[in-house]
């Protein structure tokens, strides 16, 4: 399934990728292919878990912009599905921020989604934010762990930028 709405604006797409994710935990396919990503690691190794969860988005996902006017957020266990058939799934930032925070949820992770600014712009009263990401809870350290796919290499520049965030607790 594929939400396609005109886009709104941070927080519809936050509540699309939340409940999205959500959904997408309880397909037998995304508990599989976060088994099978993890199946090397230690048990309770839970940084590892969602280093491991993060490396294989990056290198199985290709980065593709939505169309210009609509917000598309693909379901994700129908991108796990594309994953596990060979495919290689071409997703924005929060298509990569569900499935990211559907496998983190299917591990276990508590889960929740950044939307960041990094301008000052207002547009009819409302705050432009221009990217999302998603945080996964390490549990040992009680530290949220940043899984961004955009920033690549330039994580902390690009977040050192950020000049207001929202956060939608997933779960």
């Amino acid at each position: 399934m594929i939400t396609k709405l005109p886009f709104k604006g941070a927080t519809q797409t936050a509540l699309l990728i939340k409940s999205a994710a959500l959904a997408s935990q309880q397909h037998i396919a995304v508990r599989q292919l976060a088994e099978e990503i993890t199946r090397e690691l230690r048990s309770k190794d839970y940084l590892s878990e969602i280093l491991a969860i993060h490396h294989f988005i990056l290198a199985n996902c290709r980065y593709f912009r939505d169309p210009k006017t609509i917000e598309l957020v693909k379901a994700p266990y129908r991108v796990v599905l594309e994953l596990l058939s060979g495919r290689r799934p071409s997703l924005d930032c929060d298509d990569l921020t569900a499935l990211a925070a559907a496998l983190l949820l299917a591990a276990g992770c508590s889960v929740r989604v950044v939307v960041v600014a990094f301008d000052d712009v207002v547009y009819k009263g409302e705050r432009q934010y221009a990217h999302v990401f998603v945080q996964a809870l390490e549990p040992k350290s009680g530290k949220w762990i940043t899984v961004d796919f955009v920033a690549g290499e330039k994580t902390a520049r690009m977040h050192g930028r950020i000049k207001y965030a929202k956060i939608f607790v997933i779960a």
